[in-house]
């Protein structure tokens, strides 16, 4: 697995652990990084601009690190 699939489950996790709807979390971690997190999979390769994106979006949507 890469960095990019970790941190997917990652967001995930957070969002069941805060008891969070899921689509309405996602839509907005998408607008926000340019990433649609259902696209990614174990074979998406790894790419950092899309990953700090993503650790923006989620710091920004979710207020926590991953």
């Amino acid at each position: 697995m890469g960095q990019l699939y970790d941190a997917k489950l990652k967001v995930e996790r957070i969002i069941r652990e805060k008891n969070l709807k899921e689509s309405e979390i996602k839509g907005a971690l998408s607008l926000k990084s340019g990433l649609l997190l259902a696209l990614v999979t174990q074979n998406t390769p790894d790419d950092a601009a899309k990953l700090e994106k993503l650790v923006a979006a989620v710091k920004a949507v979710l207020k926590t690190d991953i």
